[in-house]
């Protein structure tokens, strides 16, 4: 008897006086519901800065205005994109050298370049017919982004496992997971950092610290693995993302930079170099600098005219499309009135091409279409089919040759040059830090093996030319000559190999940076300290006092959910428990999937040069899931000139249209082992009901 009055005592005093005796969420559901949230909201933030007054609405650091400020003196205002700043003020802004940028690169550098993007009315995946590059980055990056908001509002859990105890076996996928989680829970709660620099500051064998760091270093490293192999193997974009960086990659001056980095006098190499980089040589920089004129495009400098080149280099892939298109004669070929439309759609404003969007997707119609019902019916209604695929094509090649230019236009020409004094800026904010480093590290060795990195992870991302046999007819007399007609391209075993075999050259960086630059180096360890205290959970055994009067995310999803009327409540219950079956399927395919690539590369206990056999099609990571949903959900313009409205999904495979010779080609989609489809529940259902608040939550924890 007494022993059952002191567990319900201890029950009581447990809960806290505001959570209800009941609750509305089972543990499965709140997961799920809070993956919902943070899903929708990260990328709606996101996607929400290609309208002109989303930087403006952001709030500090890019307003202009002194926020209010909190007792803490950390600013709180209603932010139009709550989530986006909350991880920004928390974890970005007190980075060593980010906290001693000058005001005016946010309000004013920052703030101008996103607007000018903004305005610069960069094209939509549904026109081109398939996913853009900037679409898969940007979903792709929102699939990362949602984790760090899951730990800093939800915070980290913790497995209670004795740390003395602990071993791991990095043959098994879920020793891997659970070393992985050990180390994030020590960082959030205990003093992992200081074990840390001090471990580093003496010896470059990072993964010599414990067990659990070398097996999460391994997990890692296999997670951003297959992140690259999602990235320039899997999107059909890949490839050519992969060559703007190689166009990159063979501008910078390397040579140069090497020669300006021998200076011994760090301010004169500083110097040296951002007159190398950033110095402008041109008539007008000349005629600005003695007063004859103002305010005018005074060229480019060095920097400019790398990002300049490498874009026209693109751009005139798309070129010789659309040139080709407006050259085709026959049947097939659109009129020069087509043409023309076409032509002047691309240049009108903003509002323009949302208008004849929407009435793309209203009326199920090509977006061609209805571009030419808008310039005139009677080319709408003479359209044929072979026409309208010239035509899209040629849209697609416009929009391409646009963004290009309007990207080099933002970045490179239009004045004031808000992106040179950015980079000044920084480099203001990181002079100490840069003196230091030059005078005791050289930089040369690591400005050599980042080269090095880059040219082997562009040689190993390209696809590589294969023999097949022919497969034997029924009747068994079929060829089996070998022919080199397929490509295959990189494997997630592939980058697992590349990462292994250059680590030595990150964990050797981190060591001479802490043992020769202790001044600077002591800053890190201390921001990675003070940040992890943030994911902490609010009542968690050992957190933070000053955490003591937040309120768990559990509870007041509970109240979100309890507080709803009874049939929402219902429908939202049900489409929660959809994503809570999908959540733990797309879990035990990611854990099959890391077996996998751990059967096939090695658990890397040795020097990297584990088996490269493709035997996946993919790597690990939930967050892959999510971001092939994003990819999935896009609206895209029908094939045809009337037809239902595509989706991702449909041309998941397809490069993007304009391209000569590759525009909408279909790349082959293998599957690997455990590599099945899993398609994410519709759960617009919770995002409209609990979307707003859950936003208020947020803002809630950026004032606390």
């Amino acid at each position: 008897m007494e022993a059952a009055k002191a567990a319900e005592a201890l029950a009581s005093a447990s809960e806290p006086a505001h959570s209800p005796t009941t609750r509305a969420l089972t543990g499965e559901q709140t997961r799920a519901l809070f993956d919902i949230l943070t899903h929708r909201e990260t990328y709606a933030e996101i996607e929400g800065f290609k309208a002109p007054d989303a930087v403006t609405g952001y709030g500090f650091p890019f307003t202009r205005t002194m926020p209010k400020l909190t007792a803490d003196d950390e600013a709180v205002t209603e932010s139009t994109s709550p989530l986006l700043q909350f991880m920004l003020t928390k974890l970005v802004l007190p980075l060593p050298g980010v906290r001693d940028l000058p005001a005016e690169f946010w309000n004013v550098r920052m703030q101008g370049l996103l607007a000018r993007f903004a305005e610069a009315e960069l094209s939509e995946s549904y026109d081109k017919g398939a996913m853009g590059t900037r679409k898969t980055l940007a979903t792709g990056a929102s699939s990362v982004l949602e984790m760090v908001a899951r730990g800093i509002l939800g915070g980290v859990d913790r497995a209670g496992e004795d740390a003395a105890g602990r071993e791991y076996d990095e043959t098994k996928a879920e020793d891997l997971l659970r070393a992985f989680g050990h180390v994030l829970e020590d960082w959030a709660y205990g003093n992992l950092m200081e074990q840390v620099s001090e471990h580093v500051t003496a010896t470059e064998d990072v993964e010599s610290l414990s067990p659990a760091v070398k097996a999460a270093l391994n997990y890692a490293i296999i997670n951003v693995a297959t992140f690259a192999h999602h990235t320039f193997t899997v999107s059909p974009e890949g490839q050519d993302l992969l060559k703007l960086i190689e166009n990159l990659n063979s501008l910078v001056p390397y040579k140069m930079i090497k020669q300006t980095l021998r200076i011994g006098n760090a301010a004169t190499m500083i110097s040296g170099m951002m007159r190398l980089m950033l110095a402008k040589l041109s008539v007008t920089s000349l005629t600005n600098w003695v007063g004859l004129t103002a305010n005018a495009d005074d060229g480019m400098n060095l920097l400019q005219r790398i990002i300049s080149l490498a874009l026209s280099w693109d751009a005139s892939e798309f070129k010789k499309s659309v040139d080709k298109v407006e050259k085709g004669k026959g049947d097939a070929a659109p009129t020069d009135e087509m043409l023309e439309a076409i032509r002047l759609h691309v240049g009108l404003p903003r509002s323009e091409h949302l208008a004849i969007r929407e009435a793309s997707t209203r009326d199920s119609e090509s977006i061609i279409v209805a571009i030419l019902n808008a310039s005139d019916p009677q080319l709408a209604s003479s359209l044929t089919e072979a026409q309208h695929t010239q035509c899209l094509e040629y849209y697609s090649g416009l929009l391409s040759v646009h963004d290009r230019d309007a990207i080099t236009s933002v970045l490179c020409r239009q004045p004031p040059d808000l992106f040179t004094q950015a980079i000044k800026d920084v480099v203001g904010a990181y002079d100490p830090m840069i003196r230091s480093v030059h005078s005791q590290i050289d930089i040369r060795y690591y400005l050599e093996a980042i080269q090095s990195f880059v040219s082997e992870l562009i040689r190993v991302s390209r696809p590589k030319k294969v023999k097949r046999s022919k497969k034997k007819d029924d009747s068994g007399e079929g060829s089996s000559k070998e022919e080199e007609d397929e490509e295959d391209g990189a494997s997630v075993e592939d980058y697992v190999v590349l990462l292994r075999n250059h680590r030595g050259l990150l964990y050797k960086w981190v060591h001479d940076f802490a043992k020769n630059c202790p001044e600077v180096w002591k800053d890190f360890p201390a921001w990675g300290q003070d940040i992890a205290v943030r994911f902490r959970k609010p009542d968690a055994e050992g957190g933070d006092k000053g955490l003591g009067a937040k309120r768990r995310m559990e509870e007041q999803l509970d109240e979100m959910v309890g507080g709803l009327d009874g049939a929402v409540r219902e429908e939202v219950l049900r489409a929660v428990d959809a994503h809570a079956r999908y959540l733990a399927a797309i879990t035990e395919l990611s854990q099959r999937r890391l077996q996998a690539v751990i059967d096939a590369s090695g658990s890397g206990s040795g020097s990297g040069s584990g088996s490269t056999s493709r035997t996946t099609a993919s790597g690990p990571g939930i967050y892959l899931s999510q971001w092939q949903s994003l990819l999935d959900s896009t609206i895209i313009t029908p094939s045809s000139k009337q037809g239902p409205l595509r989706h991702g999904e449909d041309v998941k495979y397809v490069t993007t249209m304009g391209k000569l010779g590759l525009g909408g080609r279909k790349l082959k989609g293998g599957k690997g082992l455990g590599d099945e489809e899993l398609k994410a529940p519709d759960v617009s259902v919770v995002v409209t009901a609990l979307g707003d608040a859950f936003r208020d939550v947020i803002r809630q924890r950026a004032g606390e």
